[in-house]
């Protein structure tokens, strides 16, 4: 199934470049990454989770609707730049290398870097994850995040988190670095699992959008309201264990 996705994801951007035309105006064309709960996940066969829920909704009040093209997180940005699709949303974080290639808007959640390792380790604090190899998503920020903080820790960089968690299980690698909800929600259904937050890491995610693109200033005035009238906390109290608090 894994390799079937990614074939259809494929022949989708492949018939993007060739026939924009196919595009209309009530269609919005989204990159995701489903591999990441509680943010988005695959629910009986359909997408769920916090940004889903988030991406629908404004969606709605732009009377658009919403057509998912699920990707690894590694491909999120790039298929964003090459205006493969209308925007992008996967707990992206933005920074100033990734605003050279796309747009952000305004922020919707917080979120903090955290190393995942098993209570039965020698692993107590983060001074302990030196000389660990360390299990990494490729195309996050905690890549940047683990090279700043941890100089002498071996990165194992895999593109879907389950198989970060496949290679913790197996003993292929001693701790894997993720974001605090996520890492919150992981724990609920694993307590053999222990969080160990790097305080520094505080980042807020956005909506990725194509440079220019005429999205961005209708997306962020709902952002804004889902802000102001409480939906994003209710969203928040929905699907996360725990948040990071302003």
């Amino acid at each position: 199934m894994r390799y079937l996705n990614i074939l259809l994801s494929f022949l989708f951007f492949v018939g993007c470049e060739k026939s924009p035309e196919k595009n209309t105006d009530s269609i919005l064309n989204f990159a995701v990454s489903s591999d990441y709960p509680p943010y988005i996940y695959s629910e009986h066969g359909k997408l769920a989770g916090f940004e889903i829920e988030i991406i629908n909704t404004i969606a709605g009040s732009l009377k658009k609707t919403v057509h998912f093209h699920d990707i690894s997180f590694e491909g999120i940005l790039r298929t964003v730049k090459q205006k493969q699709v209308d925007g992008a949303i996967a707990a992206i974080g933005k920074t100033p290398e990734r605003e050279k290639d796309v747009d952000f808007t305004i922020p919707y959640h917080r979120s903090m870097t955290v190393v995942v390792v098993p209570f039965a380790t020698s692993i107590r604090n983060l001074d302990d994850i030196s000389n660990k190899t360390v299990g990494v998503e490729s195309g996050t920020t905690y890549v940047n995040d683990l090279k700043t903080h941890f100089k002498d820790v071996k990165l194992l960089m895999r593109s879907k988190f389950s198989e970060l968690l496949d290679a913790l299980h197996e003993g292929k690698c001693q701790a894997i670095v993720t974001g605090y909800s996520e890492a919150h929600e992981l724990q609920s259904i694993n307590p053999n699992l222990k969080i160990i937050p790097i305080e520094e890491t505080v980042i807020s995610f956005s909506i990725a959008l194509p440079k220019g693109s005429s999205l961005l200033e209708p997306i962020n005035e709902k952002i804004r309201d889902m802000i102001k009238n409480g939906d994003i906390h209710k969203l928040e109290t929905q699907f996360f264990k725990k948040i990071i608090k302003e």
